[in-house]
């Protein structure tokens, strides 16, 4: 990681797939720390000085999701997972860029320009996110083909099979006692965004 031009990194189901893929498109050749869904990495990189961006999701959509993933009905569990992976970031916000899921979606170069602003880098914006989505969605199915191949409950991309599991694992979230604090953590974070 010391080598890494930037490091994205947030708790799963958070669009960290999306973000690293669309980044890689418009800057092929940044090495870039990823994937590791562990504060840890974000961390590192504050104290290497490493551009690091924070992503960000509501824990309703984000544990959901990460609960059909691995087949769990542990809402709790993952809750739990989330405020602490967000609570130990509190201490280096300062030191992050914060970018919510919506934004990463929909309006990815917010993201570069946030980054380009906060680090003086110089990272490409990616030309015309709406028109190069279904190449993006194309690459995540492929790294999807290649790490989970036939785990259709892993996509890493808009897939409608997953409609009814999702739906029974928010109602588990919202019933868990550790759910409002998770959403707590995550406005909070919204707001220094």
């Amino acid at each position: 990681m010391p080598d890494s031009g930037i490091c994205i990194e947030g708790f799963p189901r958070s669009a960290n797939s999306y973000a690293v893929v669309a980044f890689r498109m418009a800057n092929p050749q940044v090495k870039i720390a990823h994937h590791l869904h562990v504060p840890a990495q974000l961390l590192q990189a504050v104290k290497w000085k490493i551009p690091a961006v924070l992503l960000i999701r509501d824990p309703l959509e984000a544990v959901a999701s990460f609960m059909v993933f691995q087949h769990s009905q542990n809402a709790d569990l993952y809750l739990k997972t989330y405020i602490r992976f967000y609570k130990t970031l509190q201490k280096v916000l300062p030191f992050l860029v914060i970018v919510n899921f919506d934004s990463v979606i929909h309006h990815f170069n917010e993201l570069i320009v946030k980054v380009n602003a906060k680090f003086t880098t110089n990272f490409v914006p990616l030309d015309d996110q709406a028109a190069r989505e279904e190449e993006i969605f194309a690459r995540l199915k492929k790294v999807n083909d290649r790490f989970f191949k036939g785990q259709w409950h892993k996509s890493m991309y808009p897939d409608e099979t997953r409609r009814e599991l999702k739906a029974r694992a928010r109602q588990l979230v919202e019933q868990s006692p550790y759910y409002s604090q998770a959403k707590q953590y995550y406005e909070w974070f919204l707001r220094q965004a």
